[in-house]
């Protein structure tokens, strides 16, 4: 065996191996000799590739790794080697290396050029494409491919493409982004519309009272008078909106489309010497009770309730500025306003003409609205104008809110004569008032009983009392229906019977029995 770079297995003779690059031979490796020197010439005296015997050596068969990638030729004293396509005999020419076709000139591919193993390849810059020869490049469409990554509009260029937006949108890289048209302080739209950005666009939508015009470019006015503006009192075009007419006692809001109430009383001279009172859509004139507004006289005139047909006393009636008072029959006082009442025991201290000095100055009113054409009647000032009553009419009168003091003889009580007799005054009250005992009748030595003819009697109960003092308060029941009061209502005032002379009456008796 002939040892060289790698052993082979073919059985060769001494000088086969050594007179042809062999290093040694022999399962012993014997060592050839080195070339140049006597043993190396008396084993090969023809040289190398030549045995000592003058045969030729067969490389190709001697060393068979020789020409690797191509194809060991022999010849007489040498060999050769035939190299594979793409490969080239080294610097030894043993063996067959690559050849780099990129290399030459000119060169294989008409844009990139690799070198491969034995080969080469041709490829094409980014936007091009390889072409069937494998060597030439073609432009490639990437838009048509659909090899891109445009959001809307590819444009194919030579070796690549381009991005394109749509009108309104800004190219950003690949992306196309919305220009917000409404984003500017000058509008698009103008002041009579709103701005609505759309992708791409924009609309505009016309503010209330506005409407596109035929052009469909600008809003005009609307006019809502000559459509369905229900109105009721006129209607007025203006520009964005309009305007109704108010009625009478309305005036127009300065700022919103509604009907408020005008205020008459701001004007001083409206009611005169009356108090104004402002209504919706109106106004009212107000005088104290017992006065009457009159326009042509400027304000609140008395109302003499006594010349009236409905005269409200039974026994006489006095006009007051502002009220009435109404008188008892002869030997009765006056108990308040619309009470008579009378006693025995009491009648000394009392003389028929006097004149109500004990009567409270303080005057109380009621509200009457435009006249009203109504009488309320409530307690009144105690100062006598016109008496229209009869001669035995009194207007004496006493002081309720004190205790009275009645002196009595038992003796002179036993004939059952009465100790107090009380009847209304008012015509309304009559045969619609009850007096009662209140307080004081514990053991019930008194009673209270009302007599055919209206009166109603204090006198000595089933029991009479002894010698002494006894303190009784009596009080007035009005005993109206309410189909009677609202009658009473419907004809004077809705609080007809309020005020003094439908409060209860109330005195309070200082009996003094001997």
């Amino acid at each position: 065996m002939c040892q060289q770079s790698s052993t082979n297995r073919n059985s060769v003779t001494k000088s086969e191996c050594c007179c042809n690059m062999g290093r040694g031979w022999g399962s012993q490796c014997e060592l050839c000799p080195l070339p140049g020197t006597v043993q190396y010439k008396k084993m090969c005296p023809l040289g190398p590739g030549y045995t000592t015997d003058g045969r030729d050596i067969n490389e190709c068969q001697v060393m068979p790794d020789l020409c690797r990638n191509g194809q060991c030729i022999n010849t007489i004293g040498s060999f050769r080697c035939h190299c594979n396509v793409g490969y080239k005999t080294d610097f030894t020419g043993t063996s067959c290396v690559d050849m780099d076709e990129c290399a030459l000139s000119p060169k294989p591919c008409n844009f990139l050029c690799k070198n491969t193993e034995g080969s080469y390849l041709c490829s094409c810059p980014r936007g091009y494409s390889l072409q069937p020869d494998g060597k030439t490049c073609k432009d490639l469409d990437e838009c048509s491919s659909k090899q891109h990554n445009c959001q809307f509009l590819c444009v194919n260029t030579i070796g690549g493409f381009t991005c394109k937006c749509p009108p309104g949108f800004t190219q950003h890289q690949t992306a196309c982004i919305d220009n917000n048209e409404c984003s500017g302080q000058n509008s698009a739209c103008g002041s009579r519309a709103s701005c609505v950005n759309t992708p791409g666009s924009f609309n505009c939508e016309c503010t209330k009272g506005f409407s596109l015009d035929n052009t469909g470019a600008e809003c005009e006015d609307v006019d809502e008078c000559g459509s369905n503006h229900r109105c009721q009192h006129g209607c007025q075009n203006m520009m964005g909106g309009f305007r109704c007419g108010c009625p009478q006692g309305y005036v127009q809001h300065y700022q919103w489309n509604q009907c408020v109430d005008e205020n008459e009383c701001q004007a001083s001279t409206v009611c005169g010497s009356a108090s104004c009172y402002n209504t919706l859509g109106s106004f009212k004139c107000v005088c104290p009770s017992g006065f009457d507004f009159e326009q042509g006289a400027g304000g609140c005139q008395d109302v003499n309730e006594c010349s009236k047909s409905a005269n409200p006393c039974m026994y006489g009636c006095s006009n007051t500025d502002g009220g009435y008072l109404c008188g008892c029959p002869g030997g009765f006082y006056r108990a308040g306003q619309g009470h008579c009442m009378t006693g025995s025991g009491f009648q000394a201290q009392f003389e028929e003409g006097d004149q109500d000095d004990s009567l409270s100055p303080e005057a109380c009113y009621e509200c009457k609205i435009n006249g009203g054409g109504k009488n309320g009647r409530h307690k009144r000032n105690a100062d006598e104008n016109e008496l229209n009553q009869e001669p035995a009419v009194s207007m004496a009168s006493i002081d309720t809110r004190a205790s009275i003091p009645m002196n009595l003889s038992l003796s002179s009580l036993h004939n059952k004569e009465p100790l107090l007799e009380l009847l209304p005054a008012l015509q309304p009250l009559e045969h619609h008032v009850r007096y009662v005992i209140t307080h004081g009748n514990t053991n019930e030595h008194f009673r209270l009983l009302e007599r055919r003819d209206g009166k109603s009697v204090l006198r000595l109960g089933k029991r009479p009392p002894p010698a002494g003092s006894y303190r009784l308060e009596i009080t007035s029941l009005r005993l109206f229906g309410p189909r009677r009061l609202h009658q009473l209502e419907e004809q004077h005032d809705s609080d007809y019977l309020q005020g003094e002379m439908g409060d209860a009456l109330r005195i309070k008796l200082l009996i003094h029995l001997h």
